[in-house]
């Protein structure tokens, strides 16, 4: 019997199917790449790709491009040869992009689309839907894959891992497809939508699933699954950060424990502590004068806070307070919303549990269970009771 097995006063529903859901599963998925650069020109090495542009279609072994925008159009630099198209298609090849002000190439392989928008380029490269889950995996959990201390640890734990992991990346891809449809693709390369760092290493190849499943509500829907890398003890429903949010029954709420210790004890991220000057927080929140913080509660998370300033009380949003410390402080200065404030005369001190929302699946605490020998289908069942398992071909 296994460790998970002696949990207490946890009813679990679940459902494992070996059929494919009811509807198709696309082969391919559209990316957007370079998001957080909007660069107006890149230079491409391409490697092994048909070209194609203003009706010129050819297949090159290698090949040297710089690509400008030009509102909404592009300019093609080929060598000599000067033109301008609506877009440029590279298919099925290996590319090197190089943007300006940026150290090192980002490298991808697939078809890549490219058009301007306004004078800015717009990137779309296209992959298979299983090399996007491998890549969105080595993006989203890769470091995890390697723990500083492997003893006593379950031999299998890696690949029930891997399982996990890839379920989480292939169900959250599929939930929010054509999250991007108006800018003519269906994900973005940041945490928007999930990080994709690009072509995998040779030492990641090995990162694949043997057992591909997608999770699943009742009525056969797509399951969004939410993960963080830490939860500090407690995991929480989505409607806590996200109020209109509709079926949170499927995702764990309470403790993260196992036979009374908490799963991501050992996380480098389980508690944290910062301080923010008067100064600074009044700068993050556009407010003069403030005196009070007070942060308010469900499920032990920060929903809301109440602050007091020169014009009186005034209430924000947990998730709106989180973005803009983060745009103004930087995005780790506070790293969760599980916090305690006390304040002084110069300032707030926070202390806190945890990084990340805390909401779905505890990347750490997920990785303990592995660790101990869980099943990747009981690590699943743990983080997102009532959901259905569906093994996939």
């Amino acid at each position: 019997m296994s460790r998970f097995s002696k949990l207490s006063g946890l009813v679990f529903l679940f459902l494992f199917s070996n059929s494919l859901i009811s509807d198709p599963i696309p082969n391919k998925i559209k990316i957007g790449i370079l998001s957080k650069y909007s660069p107006d020109s890149v230079h491409i090495i391409a490697k092994n790709s048909r070209i194609q542009y203003s009706g010129k279609n050819s297949l090159e072994k290698d090949k040297t491009i710089l690509i400008r925008a030009e509102e909404d159009q592009i300019r093609i630099i080929d060598g000599a040869k000067n033109s301008r198209s609506e877009h440029i298609l590279f298919s099925s090849g290996e590319y090197e992009l190089e943007i300006p002000k940026d150290k090192g190439p980002k490298k991808y392989s697939g078809d890549l689309e490219i058009t301007s928008s306004k004078g800015k380029l717009r990137l779309i490269l296209t992959v298979p839907l299983e090399e996007y889950v491998g890549i969105g995996m080595t993006s989203e959990f890769g470091d995890l894959f390697y723990p500083k201390d492997e003893k006593n640890l379950k031999p299998n734990w890696k690949q029930e891992y891997t399982i996990v992991a890839s379920a989480m990346i292939r169900s959250y891809a599929l939930a929010n497809l054509g999250r991007h449809s108006k800018e003519g693709h269906d994900l973005c390369d940041l945490t928007h939508c999930l990080q994709f760092s690009g072509k995998l290493k040779k030492e990641n190849i090995n990162f694949s699933s043997s057992k591909k499943i997608l999770l699943q509500d009742k009525s056969e829907k797509v399951l969004e699954t939410f993960f963080h890398s830490t939860c500090g003890g407690n995991l929480s429903s989505p409607s806590v950060l996200w109020k209109n949010f509709k079926n949170p029954h499927y995702y764990r709420s309470g403790s993260d424990t196992n036979g009374g210790d908490v799963q991501c004890k050992n996380s480098p991220y389980f508690s944290w502590e910062t301080f923010i000057t008067k100064e600074e927080m009044e700068s993050a929140l556009e407010v003069k004068q403030i005196i009070e913080l007070e942060p308010k509660y469900s499920e032990s998370r920060i929903t809301s806070l109440e602050y007091k300033d020169y014009s009186g009380k005034r209430n924000i949003q947990a998730s709106e307070f989180l973005s803009k410390i983060g745009k103004k402080l930087g995005w780790n200065k506070t790293k969760s919303n599980d916090f305690k404030i006390e304040t002084s005369s110069r300032g707030f001190y926070f202390k806190g549990k945890g990084f990340g929302h805390g909401i779905g699946l505890c990347q750490y605490g997920a990785r303990e269970m592995a660790f101990r020998g869980t099943k990747s289908e009981e690590i699943l069942r743990f983080y997102f009771p009532g959901a259905e398992l569906r093994q996939i071909p």
